[in-house]
């Protein structure tokens, strides 16, 4: 990648000799604009950043010396050198009290600049990597705090991070979109391409958005990609879609959109990212392709009931073991028939705990298998039945008639595919590994028991969780100590640590030494 230079001279013929008669690219350059004046100039800079400028002092309006000035003040980054004809020494020294690197002599001597260029490589590329690992940071805490927050947390890490999106969280309305990609293509590089489009984009200049101010994208869960826009006044979601729908044909992938309602103040990001997740929820059971906004679903109530978690972690207690996966159905049936028996239930407290149950099997499936049950004909006509079932008997004969054949398929294709299930928990692991993950945290995202989680892990990776969530860590601690910016205790707080004593112990226990010792015997 080529260092940007930027041409700055009033005489036209200048500016095509630097151009045309010096070989930019070979010295590690490229000519990026030209400019006649320095309001040209300064346009230039507007629209595009440069790493180098080239300009004349005396120039008609105003001078080369402001234009420093401003650089000085405005882009500290970028290095200058001046043009000056013979006899305008005075020039180049105030020139130089401004900031810039040197100074030429008209008519240019080529070779004296080759070497200038030369000389200033080592400085650029430093910069460069200074650049980068500042924005990757910034990244890495962003996608850390807006997980922490989607999810309902607020400690001290949340709090203290909270300034990267200030003030837009106290005065602009957001929402949060959340884009689930299809099973089928989820894990190929097409969906790391897109992934890595945003994430690293989010920093920089994507191309803006009509009516999007601007879109923080965070990588919330193994299927899906997560974004906090934060709209101008009165604007529509849709442009931002069809942006989303764009980019995803370009990058020849597939996915489901599902949109909050509106909202200002950081309390309610978890509550906006509820209710994307509702939307997806809804578009799922449906069957539907098109973006699904939380306010505009019908039948909300029914898509929006929860499962008693002990009942869920009794279903995948059931779904863990062969023996238990036999009583499935009648444990499930039993179940329809309490809520039925109740008072005040009706039909839709059937429904909803009929299509909740459908959603987590769904789950499990996705997460055993690779493959989601929604797309299967049986299983859209289950819940096309369900959303039309005129009393709860025949709710009852439809989702046991459904059971039984899912259950015997489970039990014939058992253990098939659990090596993928694991190698989905490591990616998932080195996506969220500062989070706080734990046993049941996973549980709740891969729909397995627990105690079948942590068995299963043992048995296919040859270390146990927290031992392989240790070792994540660690690597990245190590390479994070590499940045000497970086404070130990944030480096523990951005891997997911609140101790810096615990993590303190645990890096020395990984490498035989303290993280000040490491960053010393690195540098």
């Amino acid at each position: 990648m080529y260092y940007q230079v930027l041409l700055v001279d009033d005489e036209e013929i200048v500016c095509n000799g630097l151009r045309r008669f010096l070989d930019w690219e070979g010295c590690g350059y490229q000519v990026a604009a030209v400019a006649n004046s320095v309001d040209q100039a300064i346009a230039c800079l507007e629209r595009r950043p440069v790493d180098l400028v080239i300009t004349d002092i005396r120039m008609p309006a105003r001078s080369g010396l402001e234009l420093l000035e401003l650089i000085r003040e405005e882009y500290p980054d970028i290095i200058a050198i001046v043009l000056s004809g013979y006899g305008e020494f005075e020039y180049a020294r105030q020139a130089l009290r401004l900031g810039a690197a040197d100074f030429l002599t008209k008519p240019v001597n080529f070779g004296e600049l080759k070497r200038l260029l030369a000389s200033f490589l080592p400085r650029l590329e430093m910069e460069r990597i200074e650049v980068s690992e500042r924005r990757e940071y910034k990244q890495m805490k962003i996608n850390f705090l807006l997980n922490h927050l989607a999810k309902g947390n607020k400690g001290a890490p949340v709090v203290n991070n909270a300034s990267l999106l200030e003030p837009c969280l106290s005065s602009r309305e957001f929402g949060v979109i959340r884009l689930r990609f299809r099973t089928a293509i989820s894990r190929s590089s097409a969906v790391e391409a897109f992934k890595s489009y945003w994430m690293e984009g989010m920093l920089s200049s994507l191309p803006p958005i009509e009516g999007c101010e601007r879109a923080y994208p965070f990588n919330n869960e193994l299927y899906e990609l997560a974004f906090l826009v934060f709209f101008d006044e009165c604007a529509s979601s849709a442009p931002f879609i069809a942006g989303l729908e764009r980019q995803l044909e370009r990058f020849q992938t597939e996915g489901m959109i599902g949109v909050s309602n509106r909202h200002r103040g950081m309390e309610h990001i978890h509550e906006a990212y509820r209710e994307a997740g509702q939307a997806l929820h809804y578009m799922v059971m449906i069957g539907s392709d098109r973006p699904a906004i939380y306010g505009e679903i019908e039948a909300r109530p029914i898509f929006e009931q929860q499962l008693d978690e002990t009942f869920s972690m009794d279903l995948l207690r059931m779904l863990a073991s062969l023996p238990q996966r036999d009583d499935l159905t009648d444990y499930i049936l039993g179940e329809m028939d309490a809520i039925s028996a109740r008072d005040g239930s009706g039909m839709a407290e059937v429904q909803s705990f009929c299509i909740q149950v459908a959603m987590v099997l769904n789950q499990h499936w996705q997460n055993i298998r690779g493959a989601s049950l929604v797309g299967d004909a049986t299983f859209q006509s289950l819940i096309h039945d369900l959303l039309l079932a005129p009393h709860p008997a025949v709710a009852r004969e439809r989702v046991g008639e459904w059971l039984t054949k899912l259950v015997v398929e489970m039990s014939a294709r058992d253990d098939a595919e659990s090596g993928d299930v694991i190698a989905n928990i490591k990616r998932y692991i080195q996506e969220h590994y500062a989070e706080n993950i734990t046993l049941n945290s996973l549980s709740n995202v891969f729909y397995l028991h627990p105690i079948y989680l942590s068995r299963l892990f043992k048995e296919k990776a040859g270390l146990n969780f927290v031992e392989y969530l240790t070792v994540v860590r660690m690597n990245v601690a190590k390479e994070l100590l590499l940045n000497p910016t970086l404070k130990v205790h944030d480096i523990c707080q951005m891997i997911g640590y609140e101790s810096p004593r615990y993590f303190t112990k645990l890096f020395k226990n990984a490498t035989g030494m303290t993280p000040k010792a490491y960053r010393e015997g690195a540098s």
